[in-house]
């Protein structure tokens, strides 16, 4: 799960219009300013593009000023404000390959605006259900906001569940052959994992401050406030599901370093125990490899070299290595 708001290269614009009609591709700001005038309650999805292309939409809907270039300001922290005739939300969405990307939604009495730097592709299924949705949650802005939240927190949802068969795959690695792991590629994905949960983490906190009391809002109707209070149970699923694979990754990467600490014991264990059998062989080596006069008169003869140079090794190698095997160190 890379890093929320990783800086890529946005994909062109692409806007679409979501309303009791169906989903349509926006091609220009003429188009929408038509589309929106019709005076019913739509979505908006502002994917990708740059800031000129979007504002160019944005100004057909004749938002507050402070509103637009709110929804073009990136790199804020999760956060949301509910009020009587608006919500402001910055929260993610789960891009395959991306990560988490920051998308930032606005909710009044005429329409929802989404605006985010991602392939539009990833919200075809949401957008589709929020049409099919759409001719009773027009009823209630804040209705229609609750269920869009939850709709993009799915692909969170999905994105975790995808993580943990990336992870249930490192473990079989972990258990099998450590060594295989690239340890630092992975360490950086732990690391990514631990920042997503701090974001998510204070969202939740966010959602769950901007809840308390929503029933009491003017114009807030029972189903609106449900729905609102099940999305901030559902942020807080969420980041408790992120807490806990941060805890996994955490593991992982002790029984990794445990792993290969492991070993890398069992090869110095190696070594020490071909030491300690060629090591009196190093020793009569040496010993007869002297040049004394006295030696060589000594041990001159075919009877020498076959006692001293082949009995006398392989004797002393046998007894090494019963004495180790008593020793159960082989």
């Amino acid at each position: 799960m890379p890093k929320p708001g990783a800086a890529t290269k946005p994909p062109a614009l692409a806007a679409t219009f979501v309303s009791v009609d169906g989903v349509r591709r926006v091609e220009s700001s003429a188009a929408l300013r038509e589309l929106a005038g019709a005076g019913r309650f739509f979505w908006l999805d502002i994917a990708g593009g740059g800031a000129a292309a979007r504002a160019e939409m944005l100004g057909a809907l004749r938002l507050d000023e402070a509103d637009a270039a709110w929804l073009q300001r990136f790199g804020q922290t999760g956060r949301m404000n509910i009020e009587r005739e608006r919500l402001l939300a910055v929260t993610w969405v789960a891009e395959h390959g991306r990560g988490l990307l920051e998308i930032h939604l606005l909710c009044t009495s005429a329409c929802l605006v989404t605006v985010w730097n991602g392939s539009a592709g990833v919200l075809d299924e949401i957008r589709e259900h929020f049409a099919e949705r759409a001719s009773a949650l027009e009823k209630s802005p804040h209705h229609a906001a609750g269920i869009l939240l939850q709709l993009l927190l799915g692909t969170l949802q999905l994105a975790i569940s995808e993580l943990d068969e990336r992870f249930q795959t490192i473990e079989m690695q972990l258990g099998q052959k450590p060594e295989s792991v690239d340890f630092p590629a992975l360490t950086g994905r732990f690391q990514t994992l631990q920042s997503a949960w701090s974001n998510i983490d204070r969202y939740s906190s966010a959602v769950r401050s901007a809840i308390v009391g929503v029933e009491a809002l003017p114009g807030m109707n029972r189903h609106a406030a449900r729905e609102l209070n099940d999305y901030a149970s559902q942020v807080a699923d969420v980041e408790r599901r992120l807490h806990e694979r941060s805890e996994w990754a955490a593991k992982m990467s002790q029984d990794y370093a445990t792993a290969i600490a492991q070993r890398q014991g069992e090869q110095i264990n190696r070594l020490t125990i071909v030491s300690l059998i060629f090591l009196p062989l190093t020793f009569l080596t040496g010993f007869f490899g002297m040049n004394f006069f006295w030696l060589e008169r000594l041990i001159s003869g075919g009877r020498a070299f076959v006692g001293l140079g082949i009995v006398l090794p392989v004797l002393v190698v046998a007894a090494v290595i019963a004495w180790l095997k008593r020793l159960r160190l082989l």
